[in-house]
């Protein structure tokens, strides 16, 4: 099913079933943000969801299997820095310098279309 419009409510494909955008970002807001603060598209999870990476890892392993994406090719350290022990101290370094993408959850809802992670 492609994307088409609904009642002003814009409607995603996803795997079998459709899925409302606002679904999905009620769905973010209500179990990952701020209640007071609806989630929106072009949130970035940099900016938006302040979490330490085990708990980053377990949202983004929800949305994809939530939403049937397909998540091989997703490499999370193409977006956060990864947590380094203490002696592992000469790599920060190397990560520190590092340029890191932008991670939206438009791109989470982009790759539910397509049933795969489409950015990696």
């Amino acid at each position: 099913m492609d994307t088409t419009e609904d009642l002003g409510e814009l409607y995603f494909s996803q795997g079998h079933a459709s899925v409302n955008t606002h679904e999905f970002l009620d769905y973010v807001t209500m179990t990952y943000g701020e209640r007071d603060h609806p989630a929106k598209k072009e949130w970035t999870f940099q900016e938006h969801f302040n979490f330490i990476q085990e708990d980053l890892e377990e949202m983004l392993f929800d949305l994809f299997t939530r939403y049937e994406i397909e998540y091989r090719n997703f490499n999370l350290d193409n977006y956060f820095m990864p947590e380094l022990y203490w002696w592992q101290f000469r790599f920060k370094k190397e990560w520190r310098d590092r340029q890191f993408k932008t991670l939206t959850l438009e791109m989470i809802m982009e790759s539910a279309k397509a049933g795969k992670w489409l950015y990696d």
